[in-house]
């Protein structure tokens, strides 16, 4: 049931838009964004982070996998005035850090997709962490 049912042509407009999300998240989830989405599912369901915003404080720490996206990336931030928190990782405990980095570890093909069929032998746990720790 949605939000707006029964209130005419919003509640119209509110199943394509919940189409159209769902269409894009699964464009994006099957594509080569896998380092910031993996991070940003870890974030979500381990601190209960927007994906959205999740997605935007992983994004601004990965040069070393996208370095021309987020170069792109930190000019918009800046034209536009927005300023993203940096250092929240010095409030998570160990076990926060390690939990997220087990859900990020764990979304298999989007690692496969950004690093490729080899991607075990270059992601570690212990590098998400590291990851993580950047945020």
């Amino acid at each position: 049931m949605f939000i707006n049912e029964g209130c005419g042509q919003n509640a119209a407009n509110d199943e394509k838009l919940m189409v159209a999300s769902l269409m894009g998240g699964l464009s994006l989830t099957y594509s080569e964004v896998g380092v910031c989405h993996a991070l940003s599912y870890g974030l979500s369901k381990i601190l209960g982070t927007r994906h959205c915003y999740a997605n935007c404080i992983a994004f601004n720490h990965l040069e070393d996998y996208y370095p021309q996206g987020v170069k792109e990336f930190k000019v918009m931030i800046e034209k536009h005035k927005i300023d993203l928190p940096q250092n929240l990782s010095k409030d998570w405990t160990d076990k926060q850090i390690t939990d997220m980095a087990e859900v990020a570890y764990n979304l298999t093909h989007m690692w496969n997709h950004a690093i490729g069929p080899d991607w075990k032998n270059k992601i570690t746990i212990e590098l998400i962490k590291d990851l993580f720790r950047r945020l």
